[in-house]
């Protein structure tokens, strides 16, 4: 039987479990989503594996906030930095630029630049596991190709006993991805919108103008 439980119930066994190079099940404000250490390499490959995701996809990285990326050598380029402002805690995932001292095992290398796509999400358990735990890869609870998990119990029908623990909250999540964006100076706003969610691409561009 999956070992399902309230958020609110397991945040310390939800850590420890992280910390310990496991996978979980935590809910997000936008899709139900699996999590592991970012800082760790064999536990970041487990999220790959369990997922049957292509390495040559990247993975999202949760933050408590968004003045915590300093603390991993990420910073957010222009006018990222202003719609972190304005839409975080939320459903925007930017894509920070990485020096050459983060540490984080999610970061992509292609490209000719080393990046990170930014979650904070508007759900404080999360953010407070994140910041227990510190940064958590993630992405949605499903297998690769498959229809995303709604919902705990969903995931645990995909992953069952291979995922110790599936945390689930009350707050009712958006059911939509989060919207990615990268800094894009060639544009006229400045941006590029990789994805959009739940985030539109009229509240970003809107915002970029100085209508919103």
């Amino acid at each position: 039987m999956a070992n399902i439980k309230l958020f609110k119930d397991c945040i310390e066994e939800a850590a420890e479990l992280i910390k310990e190079g496991e996978v979980i099940g935590v809910p997000t404000d936008t899709v139900y989503g699996l999590a592991a250490d970012a800082l760790n390499p064999k536990a970041v490959l487990r999220l790959y594996e369990l997922k049957k995701r292509p390495l040559s996809k990247p993975l999202q990285a949760v933050f408590p906030s968004v003045p915590s990326l300093k603390d991993f050598d990420l910073f957010l380029p222009s006018p990222l930095d202003s719609l972190a402002e304005r839409f975080l805690p939320g459903g925007l995932c930017p894509i920070a630029l990485a020096g050459p001292a983060c540490p984080l095992a999610t970061v992509n290398k292609e490209g000719g630049k080393e990046s990170q796509a930014i979650r904070v999400p508007n759900l404080p358990l999360l953010l407070k596991l994140s910041s227990i735990a510190g940064p958590l890869a993630c992405s949605s609870a499903n297998i690769s190709s498959f229809p995303t998990s709604r919902t705990a119990e969903e995931a645990a029908l995909a992953f069952g006993g291979k995922i110790p623990l599936y945390a689930f909250s009350n707050q009712k999540p958006a059911l939509v991805p989060s919207t990615v964006i990268c800094s894009c100076p060639a544009s006229r706003l400045g941006v590029k919108i990789l994805r959009e969610g739940e985030i539109s691409s009229q509240a970003i561009y809107q915002f970029l103008s100085g209508k919103a």
